[in-house]
């Protein structure tokens, strides 16, 4: 294997996401609910509700604390 292809595969290790389907975003939303400033923007970018939220297993007071992001 030459020094490119080896390059290559290593960096596709460190990806966090390759493929993220909207329940894996919830699932992963609600598994770092604490860390508001990372799910911030996965909440906009599927535009989840705080229903879905709640249904998901979030806390009321956290799905609360993101105000204006989540209608």
């Amino acid at each position: 294997m030459g020094k490119a292809k080896k390059r290559s595969l290593k960096q596709g290790i460190h990806n966090k996401f390759q493929y993220m389907t909207r329940e894996s975003a919830l699932e992963s939303v609600i598994k770092n609910i604490g860390h508001k400033n990372e799910v911030i923007d996965t909440i906009t970018l599927f535009g989840f509700t705080a229903e879905e939220m709640l249904e998901a297993g979030a806390e009321y007071e956290d799905v609360m604390a993101f105000g204006g992001l989540v209608s």
